[in-house]
C-alpha cells in the first residue's frame, strides 16, 4: 500500500518571511518557529542562510523580465478596449521571440496552450480570463446607444489632450484593376477580351493625421516578395515603402510605421498623446506597447464593425480621394 505523499508546501509565504525574520533577529529559536508556524525547521534555516533561494519547480521558459513585459502588454491592451484571446497571446509572444532571437525556446513555433495556462496561473494576481458574449451578425450592427457610449468614452479619454497630440490612422487599399469596360467588337464574338499590359495588384497605404491638421507622410506597402527601387520614387516627401506577401499591413510593417512615422512626432513632447484607429490584432506587439509607455502614448480602438461610421479618415478622406482618383 502506497503511503500518502507529504505536502511539499502547505504554508503561506508571508508566514515563512515572519518566521525567518524572528529567527534572524534571535527573537525565537528555529525549533520554536517550527512549532509556532508549522513550517519545517530546515526550511526556515535555509531561508536564514539564503540557501535554495530560487523558486520551486521547473524554471520558466522566459526570463521574469520578459514575462513582465508580456503582462504589461496584456493589461494595456485590456485598458485600450482590446483584450486579447489565448491565440493572440501566443502570437504576440511568438512575434516577440522572433524579433529578439529567442524563437528556439519553443522550437521556432508558437507557445502551446499548456504554456498559456501556466503563464496565466503565475500571474493570476494581475490577469484573469473571462468569457465574452458572442452575438449574431444581425445583432452586431451598431445601435445609436453603442455609438453614444463610444463617443462619451472618447470624450473622457481625450479630455485635456491637445488636438496636435491626437492622431487618427487608417490603412486603405488601392487597386490598379481597370475593371470591366464596354468596348466595340465584331458581332458574334464569343470571348470579348481586352489585352492589357498590366495585371491586377493591390497596394496598401497607411494614412495618419493629427486633429490639429498635420498630415504625416504616407506609408506604402506593396504585395510583393521584393521591393524594387523604382517603386519607391516620386512619392510625397518622407513617404516610407515596404512589402508583404498579402499586400496588407502585418505586425512588422505596422511596427515600422509606428517607429518611423509616429515616434519622431511623439518624442517632441512629454504631454499625453492618443492614437485612434481600428483594433486589428496584427497591430499590437510588446515593443509597441513598451514604447507607448515610454512616450506617454495611448491607443483608442474603435468599436468593431463600426469604422464606416466612426473612422474619420474613412468618412472624410478616403471616400473623396477614391471618388476623385478612381482606381489607383
Amino acid at each position: 500500500m502506497n503511503k500518502p505523499r507529504r505536502k511539499y508546501k502547505d504554508y503561506d509565504e508571508s508566514l515563512l518571511n515572519i518566521a525567518v525574520g524572528l529567527v534572524e533577529n534571535k527573537n525565537i529559536t528555529s525549533y520554536d518557529a517550527e512549532k509556532q508556524f508549522g513550517i519545517p525547521r530546515r526550511t526556515i534555516l535555509n531561508k536564514v542562510k539564503q540557501k535554495h533561494t530560487k523558486k520551486v519547480g521547473c524554471p520558466t521558459k522566459l526570463p521574469p523580465a520578459d514575462e513582465q513585459k508580456i503582462v504589461s502588454c496584456l493589461v494595456l491592451c485590456g485598458e485600450y478596449g482590446y483584450p486579447v484571446t489565448s491565440f493572440e497571446l501566443r502570437s504576440i509572444v511568438h512575434d516577440y521571440l522572433i524579433k529578439n532571437g529567442l524563437s528556439n525556446i519553443f522550437n521556432n513555433k508558437m507557445p502551446g496552450q499548456k504554456w498559456v495556462r501556466n503563464f496565466l496561473k503565475r500571474h493570476k494576481n494581475v490577469l484573469t480570463v473571462r468569457s465574452t458574449n458572442n452575438i449574431k451578425e444581425s445583432r452586431a450592427s451598431k445601435s445609436v446607444k453603442d455609438y453614444n457610449t463610444y463617443f462619451e468614452n472618447l470624450k473622457i479619454s481625450l479630455h485635456n489632450v491637445k488636438p496636435d497630440h491626437i492622431v487618427n490612422y487608417d490603412e486603405t487599399n488601392f487597386s490598379d484593376n481597370p475593371g470591366s469596360q464596354k468596348c466595340i467588337f465584331k458581332a458574334g464574338t464569343k470571348y470579348p477580351n481586352k489585352t492589357l499590359n498590366n495585371t491586377k495588384t493591390a497596394i496598401s497605404v497607411m494614412f495618419s493625421a493629427t486633429a490639429g491638421g498635420e498630415i504625416f507622410p504616407p506609408y506604402v506597402v506593396y504585395k510583393a516578395d521584393n521591393l524594387w527601387t523604382n517603386w519607391c520614387a516620386n512619392g510625397p516627401e518622407g513617404t516610407r515603402y515596404n512589402k508583404t506577401k498579402s499586400g496588407w499591413f502585418d505586425s512588422y510593417t505596422f511596427e515600422d510605421w509606428f517607429n518611423t512615422i509616429i515616434i519622431p512626432w511623439a518624442v517632441k513632447t512629454t504631454d499625453p498623446k492618443v492614437l485612434i484607429g481600428d483594433n486589428l490584432s496584427s497591430h499590437m506587439n510588446i515593443n509597441i506597447i513598451t514604447k507607448c509607455e515610454e512616450h506617454n502614448i495611448r491607443f483608442i480602438f474603435m468599436p468593431p464593425n463600426s469604422t464606416h461610421h466612426t473612422q474619420p479618415l474613412d468618412v472624410a478622406f478616403f471616400g473623396p480621394l477614391k471618388r476623385e482618383g478612381g482606381e489607383f
